[in-house]
């Protein structure tokens, strides 16, 4: 859907400075950036409520049971030390 909308000269200038500053392509961009942020305050940018994210977050930084979790750097120099790679084939 297509809108059209007036905006004061200096309120359009100040929105073409912020373009670059924040990195929008286009004035389009930054509206619908803004009109999120008012329409739905508690959704990040992934989409998801903070709490949701946060949750998403911490559950993907914990390791899962069958990962190995090098500590130190003694723990990574085992690791390669002892890790057996497969042979190429010719």
């Amino acid at each position: 859907m297509t809108i059209n909308i007036s905006l004061p000269k200096n309120m359009y200038e100040d929105a073409r400075k912020l373009l670059a500053k924040r990195g929008y392509a286009s004035i389009s961009e930054l509206v619908r950036d803004a009109l999120r942020e008012v329409i739905y305050p508690d959704v990040t940018e992934n989409g998801f409520t903070r709490e949701f994210e946060e949750e998403v977050l911490k559950a993907a930084a914990e390791p899962r049971s069958k990962d190995i979790v090098l500590k130190n750097k003694k723990d990574i120099e085992n690791y390669f030390k002892h890790l057996k790679v497969p042979k190429k084939k010719k």
